[in-house]
Parts: C-alpha cells; sequence; structure tokens
C-alpha cells in the first residue's frame, strides 16, 4: 500500500496514464480522478479482459516473496503497464510513453530507501506484444524489508 500510495501521489505519472489522447501529458492540469476507481490502476495480476482502447491500464501485483528469513524478507512486485499500440508514442516529443511511466516509477523508488518499505530495487524489466491492440512493459520491483512491519 505504501508503494502504491507514492504512485497516486505522482502526478507525472498520473499524467501519462490518464490523458491518453495528449501527445504531451505532463502539460496537462493536475489528474484529480481517481485513477484506481476508475479502472486506470489495478490492484490484481495482469487481466486482457479489462483492457480498453480507450484507457491506459496499470497492473500492481505482489508477485512473490520469502518469508523464511525473518526480519529479512525479500518481496517482489510487478508492474505492469498496458498501453493501446497506437497511443504508445508521444509524437512530437521522440518518446515512448510506457518508458516515460517506468522512468518515472524508477525515480521515484528505485535505489532509495522508502520510508515504511526499506530498500527498492527495480531489476528487470520486459516489454512485449499482448495482441495486435496492446503493448505492454512489466517492471520487477524488489523490496528488501528489514522488517515485515512495515507491510501489514
Amino acid at each position: 500500500m505504501k508503494l502504491l500510495a507514492l504512485i497516486v501521489g505522482n502526478q507525472n505519472i498520473l499524467k501519462y496514464i490518464y490523458y491518453i489522447d495528449s501527445n504531451n501529458p505532463i502539460s496537462q492540469p493536475d489528474v484529480t480522478q481517481d485513477l484506481i476507481e476508475n479502472g486506470n490502476i489495478i490492484l490484481t495480476p495482469f487481466n486482457s479482459e479489462v483492457l480498453s482502447e480507450e484507457k491506459i491500464c496499470m497492473f500492481i501485483n505482489v508477485h512473490e516473496g520469502n518469508l523464511k528469513y525473518q526480519p529479512l524478507s525479500d518481496i517482489v512486485i510487478l508492474i505492469d503497464v498496458i498501453i493501446p499500440i497506437k497511443k504508445w508514442l508521444l509524437n512530437g516529443l521522440g518518446q515512448i510513453r510506457v518508458f516515460r511511466i517506468a522512468d518515472e516509477i524508477a525515480q521515484l523508488i528505485d535505489q532509495k530507501n522508502v520510508a515504511g518499505i526499506g530498500q527498492v530495487e527495480i531489476n528487470n524489466f520486459r516489454t512485449y506484444k499482448v495482441d495486435n491492440t496492446y503493448g505492454g512493459l512489466t517492471l520487477w520491483i524488489k523490496i528488501n524489508s528489514s522488517s515485515m512491519k512495515g507491510l501489514r
């Protein structure tokens, strides 16, 4: 939940997700809508059945953890960002939207001690084609928590 709070508190991430028809989403007004409630940010594993050509979806899912080594525990969270392929590029800016979102997440958490979570690292990423309409990027985020207490 703390990782989620950081993401939904970052206006740049919200703008890249919400302003799907803008080639310069950062120049748009702050997002005031709840992107969890309207289905842009989804707290489940990736599910292609909820995709829409009118929406960018970010799936946040606790993927795996090892509870044998308390108090030191590693937890892996997957973030899947799924974008309609026709909105993949930010025309005129020479940027790829999915990488702008990933970069914003990285600036927010990668290689940092996030309050209440512990050391956070983005270990891997993968891009892929979901089908002829959607493409995606998955980030593997490893949280090394010195205590599980911060995650409960």
